[in-house]
């Protein structure tokens, strides 16, 4: 099969497309032939040896896919070859061929295509657990998200309508974003070429500030979140894709009352399994209720991975771009 393989710690130029052996299913796992697989920001930390995970090499990266069942391994039960289902990778997913332990397939609903199903799973659980398990939403609450355009923030404002927030607060980087993000359900978008998001939040509140601040990029941006934070408001530090990291002051997150929450899903796997799919049944139930979908934005064949990685990276894109075979 071809699988897209990081031979050392490399930029995505560095990435080849290569022959290697169809991997077998082990006991609890499944194999799917991948339809569409999901680039996520990890994976271009992953192969530069800069997630906090480093996997030996060589590896390929993909961390979601969307396919068919093609073989199961032993003790799996409930799962058929020829299903349609999506699934989360520990990584391997950019290739014809990826393995999956049964526990992390989902059945994809006959109304979602395949590229939405490979973009759904990662953001998705993310968003939820980050608004409902961590930030501890409340109905009628201000909710801002950061790189709201993207797919980790698209998600993050449909969950956030979908459970009922107040006003709805998003940050993007151009005008064309904005008009996607209010599509998604914000009451304001806030372009930071041209404004302050500190003060459309102040003003939008009349002082009062954001209960909930959903963080993707970190940086700069993290640091003045702690301006437009309510009282006893929630800030969600979900990923650094500024590059940056932000240091919060101890005695501000004091005086102001306020908190920041972590949020690394994937650590429910280990620390909280049962959450997880009490997560998938709300989840499938807003979908099949049209309250949220997937946006992908991009899709790129599979052998443009480079490419596509580029895209992200450069903060132009929009949703999540997915690649294919």
């Amino acid at each position: 099969m071809q699988a897209i393989v990081a031979k050392q710690w490399c930029d995505p130029r560095g990435l080849v497309l290569e022959e290697v052996p169809v991997p077998e299913p082990g006991e609890g796992q499944v194999r799917i032939k991948v339809h569409s697989a999901a680039l996520n920001f990890p994976d271009i930390l992953l192969i530069a040896g800069k997630y906090q995970v480093k996997p030996p090499l060589p590896f390929s990266p993909g961390l979601e896919v969307a396919g068919t069942i093609d073989a199961v391994g032993k003790g799996v039960a409930g799962w058929k070859q020829g299903q349609r289902v999506l699934a989360l990778l520990g990584m391997g997913g950019f290739a014809e061929f990826a393995i999956a332990p049964a526990t992390e397939v989902q059945p994809i609903p006959d109304a979602m295509s395949d590229d939405e199903a490979a973009a759904f799973a990662l953001v998705y659980q993310t968003s939820y657990f980050g608004l409902v398990e961590r930030g501890q939403i409340q109905k009628g609450e201000t909710v801002l998200v950061h790189s709201a355009a993207g797919g980790v923030g698209l998600s993050a404002v449909q969950i956030a309508r979908a459970l009922g927030a107040g006003k709805i607060i998003g940050t993007v980087g151009s005008n064309p974003k904005a008009e996607l993000v209010r599509a998604n359900g914000a009451d304001v978008v806030v372009n930071y070429q041209t404004e302050d998001f500190v003060e459309v939040v102040k003003r939008e509140t009349n002082g009062r500030g954001a209960d909930i601040i959903y963080d993707p990029v970190g940086g700069d941006v993290g640091q003045r979140s702690t301006k437009c934070v309510a009282f006893e408001g929630r800030i969600l530090i979900v990923g650094f894709t500024s590059g940056a990291f932000t240091n919060f002051v101890s005695n501000h997150i004091l005086i102001k009352n306020y908190s920041v929450v972590g949020v690394h899903w994937g650590l429910y796997r280990q620390h909280g399994p049962a959450k997880i799919p009490r997560a998938w049944q709300a989840l499938w139930d807003l979908y099949r209720a049209g309250r949220i979908k997937p946006v992908v934005g991009a899709r790129y064949p599979m052998q443009q991975v480079a490419e596509a990685m580029e895209k992200l990276n450069s903060r132009s894109a929009v949703g999540k771009i997915v690649l294919h075979w």
